[in-house]
């Protein structure tokens, strides 16, 4: 082990170098927070395309990350491989969107009326389905690990392909009024239909 002696000037200076030093970590710290603030903030500009009413809306591969879209119209915009990832569509009229391929990992759609939209292959493992419409909307392939489908409406939901396994909320009365094929896994208990093609 070696010893450092110091002078009296230097030990005079020893607690400003310690204050500056703290004051640069502290001012890196408040940095990094903000930078890592922004980057999980909404694009401004992909916000207005996703709620332009003037038309159908496109917004493909926009960035919606923690976005307020509540009691919003989308219906039949086209938000594939978008990021709405902690975003909130609650009472959305989301029907017949486009969500192919997008990620939506812990947003929140309660009471959404997604009737009819594509959700085939989205990561929306621990979105919020509670009370939300979901007639005859495709899920195949999507990733719902975790996501609440707590009193959500699911007559015609097409689930073939699709791991349900570790969500939860799913009641039999839900899941009979859906359809899957051999490939959908559900949680322990409970039985898909299967689906009748025409």
């Amino acid at each position: 082990m070696q010893t450092v002696a110091l002078s009296r000037g230097e030990t005079d200076l020893m607690p400003v170098n310690c204050l500056r030093a703290a004051t640069t970590g502290a001012l890196a710290i408040a940095l990094a927070a903000a930078f890592a603030a922004s980057a999980l903030a909404a694009n401004p500009k992909d916000v207005a395309r996703a709620k332009d009413t003037r038309g159908i809306p496109a917004c493909t591969k926009c960035d919606l990350t923690n976005a307020k879209m509540t009691e919003g119209f989308f219906q039949l915009a086209n938000l594939i491989e978008s990021d709405l990832s902690g975003a909130n569509f609650d009472g959305a009229n989301m029907a017949g969107v486009q969500l192919n391929n997008a990620k939506a990992v812990n947003a929140s759609f309660v009471y959404t009326n997604f009737s009819g939209a594509r959700l085939d292959g989205a990561d929306m493992r621990g979105a919020n389905f509670t009370n939300a419409w979901l007639n005859w909307t495709w899920f195949s392939g999507a990733k719902l690990d975790g996501a609440n489908f707590t009193g959500a409406r699911m007559p015609g939901a097409q689930l073939y392909g699709t791991d349900l396994s570790k969500a939860i909320g799913l009641t039999q009365d839900q899941i009979d009024k859906a359809c899957g094929d051999a490939s959908t896994k559900m949680p322990p208990g409970l039985r898909v239909p299967a689906c009748v093609v025409f």
